[in-house]
C-alpha cells in the first residue's frame, strides 16, 4: 500500500521571517537581509531544527550575532508568528489521510511546532506520523530523517509518495528511491497525483467517510456485509469490496452475495452491534455513493437490485433491537450479464476499500 509523506514549509503552510524581523527592527543593529541570507543560505539555524541546542541557546545565539535587544519571551512570540496555511493543501491532506497513510516530514525546530501544534491541532490530527528534524537529531536530505520515515510508515521508499516544495531535497529523495513529487502549486500537484492514480475523494465523499468512521467508532463490533451478483457488471461492487478488505480489516466480514437471506442468521449471532450493508444502487443522484439509516434509506425510495433480500434482512435485525443498521450504497450504472465494473463503479470500490483497510486494519 502507497503512503504520503508531506513536507511542512511552502507546502501546508507559508512562512515569511520578514514579518518576525520587521516586529523587532529598531531592536536589531543587523540588517533585515543579512540575517535572511543567514538563514537560508549559511544554515544559521540548522542546530536549531536539528534540535542539537535549545530554543534558550537559539535565542541566546540571534542576540549576539545579530546584537538584538529583545528579550526570549518577545522574541520567541516573534519568532513563531510567522505562518499562515494553505487552506487547498490542508484540506487535500484531509481527503488522502482517510485512504492512505499520511505522514508529516519536517525540517522544523521545537519553537515552530509547539506554536502551529497548539494553534493548528486539527492540522496534525490528519498525519499518522511526525517525523520531525528536531525530535529525529537530523535535517532533510540527510539519510537519517528518510531512515526514520520508513521506520514508522513501514512503507518501502518507492511506495512513499513524498512531496516538498525545494528541489534540491526532491533531488536526493529520488536517490533514494522515493517517490518525490516537486510541489509548486496545488493545481500542479493534482496533476502528478492523478497521473500516478492516487484516489482523492470528494468534498461530499470525504464527508460520507467520516461519518462512517465516527458510526463505526462508536461501536463495540461492526459487521460488514457485501451484497451483488458477482456476473453482473456493477452489481457485483458490495462483493467485490468485501472481497477487497477480508482479512485486511479488523472488521469481521461477510461475502452474502444474491443469498443474504441465508446469512441472517449469521449476522444475528456474530456479536455486532453495527451492520454495514453494501450494495450497488440506483441512487438517482449525481453522487457516486452514500450512507443511509435503513429506514432513511426506504424513505428516499433507493432502488436496490436484491430490494427484497435487503428489506427482509433490516426488518428481521431490526426486530433484534441491538442492532444498527447502515446501508452504504454504490451508484451503479450497468446492471447487465458479463462484463467489468464501470470505471465510476470501479473508482468507488478502490476508494471504499482503500478507507476500510487504512481505518481499521488487521
Amino acid at each position: 500500500m502507497k503512503c504520503f509523506a508531506f513536507d511542512l514549509g511552502r507546502v501546508l503552510f507559508d512562512f515569511d521571517y520578514e514579518i518576525a524581523l520587521d516586529k523587532i527592527k529598531d531592536k536589531i543593529l543587523v540588517p533585515p537581509d543579512e540575517i535572511i541570507n543567514e538563514l537560508f543560505v549559511n544554515n544559521f539555524a540548522d542546530d536549531f531544527e536539528k534540535g542539537t541546542i535549545s530554543g534558550l541557546d537559539f535565542y541566546n545565539k540571534f542576540k549576539i550575532r545579530f546584537k538584538a535587544s529583545v528579550t526570549y519571551e518577545e522574541f520567541s512570540t516573534v519568532w513563531t508568528e510567522i505562518f499562515s496555511p494553505n487552506t487547498e493543501m490542508i484540506k487535500l491532506v484531509e481527503k488522502i489521510s482517510l485512504l492512505y497513510p499520511t505522514c508529516l516530514i519536517s525540517n522544523i525546530n521545537e519553537l515552530h511546532y509547539e506554536y502551529l501544534q497548539k494553534k493548528y491541532p486539527q492540522v496534525f490530527a490528519f498525519f499518522d506520523h511526525l517525523v520531525l528534524s528536531f525530535k529525529v537529531k537530523a535535517l532533510k536530505p540527510e539519510k537519517a530523517i528518510y531512515e526514520e520515515l520508513k521506520k514508522v510508515s513501514g512503507c518501502k521508499y518507492e511506495d512513499i509518495i513524498y512531496i516538498d516544495d525545494r528541489h534540491d531535497l526532491i533531488h536526493q529523495a529520488k536517490q533514494f528511491k522515493l517517490s518525490a513529487i516537486h510541489f509548486t502549486s496545488f493545481e500542479n500537484l493534482i496533476s502528478e497525483l492523478k497521473m500516478i492514480s492516487v484516489l482523492i475523494p470528494e468534498e461530499k465523499e470525504k464527508e460520507i467517510l467520516r461519518g462512517i468512521r465516527e458510526k463505526i467508532k462508536s461501536h463495540k463490533k461492526t459487521l460488514l456485509v457485501g451484497i451483488g451478483n458477482s456476473l453482473k457488471s456493477d452489481d457485483r461492487a458490495g462483493v467485490t469490496i468485501a472481497q477487497k478488505v477480508k482479512g485486511r480489516v479488523s472488521l469481521t466480514v461477510i461475502e452474502a452475495g444474491t443469498a443474504l437471506e441465508s446469512y441472517l442468521s449469521k449476522i444475528s449471532n456474530s456479536g455486532s452491534d453495527l451492520v454495514i450493508f453494501i450494495d450497488a444502487a440506483a441512487l438517482g443522484v449525481e453522487i457516486a455513493f452514500g450512507c443511509y439509516e435503513s429506514t432513511q434509506a426506504q424513505e428516499i425510495s433507493l432502488y436496490f437490485t436484491h430490494d427484497v433480500s435487503l428489506k427482509l434482512a433490516t426488518q428481521y435485525l431490526q426486530s433484534e433491537s441491538r442492532f444498527d443498521i447502515l446501508i452504504l450504497a454504490i451508484g451503479a450504472h450497468n446492471f447487465s450479464f458479463g462484463g467489468t465494473a464501470s470505471e465510476e463503479v470501479g473508482r468507488v470500490e478502490e476508494i471504499i476499500s482503500s478507507f476500510f483497510i487504512k481505518n481499521f486494519p488487521a
